[in-house]
């Protein structure tokens, strides 16, 4: 529209004016537009470059939908038939690995739809990795048709995580993808937090380091995604985690366990505006609970996770309940009393 605008004003200077003068006013024009062109560019280029990443890790879609809860949950092949929440939003479980629970069970008692994320640990402890806490359930991720959100948790120095270890890790995350497991790779998790506690040993820069190295090393598989999910604390002081190349991210979340009746928005509001809209990325909750053995806690803390508004936080797209008994019991359904498995799925969609 501008250029037809511009093309008109020439005609009628050139019936006004002479040529000289046309042309100088014309280029006076020209030259406002392109620069008005090229900042409208540049605003929209890290929008645009957003959907690029998802389009090159398996989005078929070109469309500013994924700005949508329902959209985005597409883009990253969450299944359409498994189990959400009563926001709509997909929702699944951590089984618990010393109890030897598998999803299989998680689902029988339930009793609705599959659950449509699957959260699972493994620690890499050495300059090899075979990958093995993962393929132990193999099968069970498989039959279960969820989304894969594995969290590889270095346990050796961040400098031993090069490129090398980066390829075993990519390929032990192909035997998954060769069958058809969409994979949420979630490396290094609460990276802010272990690395103080001593799981984690390095500091912000070998972290880096590695992060790089892993996305690089899965970069050319469609179907893994990755997930930067650090702990729980303030978004100003997690800024320095943040991977420096904003494109290697894929999905943002965060570990949180409330110990007292919070809100979404108390617990998630200021990360989710810092890096899921700050970067326009994918929102998720890797792994969550009470943070305390508090049965009423956890109905409640789920309650909030269960019905908070999606038009509020559209890049929400989905959520994963640490279903385990450590140290006291987070779970809401595996050896839960009648009365809370009822409560609980009062909170999923039929």
């Amino acid at each position: 529209m501008k250029v037809i605008f511009l093309a008109t004003i020439t005609i009628t200077l050139f019936a006004l004016m002479g040529p000289a003068q046309v042309n100088a006013v014309c280029e006076l024009h020209f030259v406002s537009f392109m620069q008005s062109f090229t900042s409208s560019l540049e605003a929209a280029i890290p929008y645009r470059r957003s959907l690029q990443v998802l389009s090159s890790r398996g989005d078929n879609s070109d469309s500013v939908s994924s700005q949508s809860n329902s959209t985005s949950s597409s883009t990253l092949n969450l299944p359409s038939d498994g189990l959400k929440t009563k926001n709509g939003v997909p929702f699944g479980f951590l089984p618990d690995v010393s109890a030897q629970t598998t999803m299989a069970e998680i689902n029988e008692a339930v009793g609705m739809s599959p659950a449509s994320t699957y959260g699972w640990y493994a620690q890499i402890t050495g300059s090899s990795w075979d990958g093995s806490q993962l393929l132990s359930q193999k099968q069970d991720i498989i039959d279960s048709k969820a989304v894969l959100i594995p969290a590889v948790m270095p346990t050796v120095d961040m400098s031993a995580i090069d490129s090398n270890v980066a390829s075993q890790v990519a390929s032990v995350l192909k035997q998954f993808t060769d069958e058809g497991v969409e994979v949420w790779l979630r490396f290094a998790h609460e990276v802010n937090y272990y690395i103080t506690s001593g799981t984690y040993h390095g500091d912000v820069d070998s972290y880096q380091t590695a992060w790089a190295n892993i996305a690089a090393a899965v970069e050319d598989n469609p179907k893994i995604k990755m997930f930067w999910c650090p702990n729980w604390a303030d978004a100003s002081s997690l800024a320095e985690w943040f991977p420096k190349n904003s494109s290697t991210v894929d999905i943002v979340g965060m570990d949180a366990y409330p110990k007292s009746q919070q809100t979404f928005d108390q617990v998630y509001g200021s990360f989710y505006t810092a890096f899921a809209e700050e970067y326009n990325k994918p929102f998720a909750i890797g792994e969550t609970g009470p943070g305390i053995g508090d049965d009423t806690l956890k109905e409640y803390w789920l309650k909030q996770i269960a019905e908070v508004d999606v038009q509020k936080y559209p890049l929400y797209v989905a959520g994963c309940w640490f279903e385990y008994y450590k140290g006291y019991d987070f779970r809401i359904i595996m050896s839960q009393s009648s009365s809370i498995v009822s409560e609980t799925k009062t909170e999923f969609l039929s």
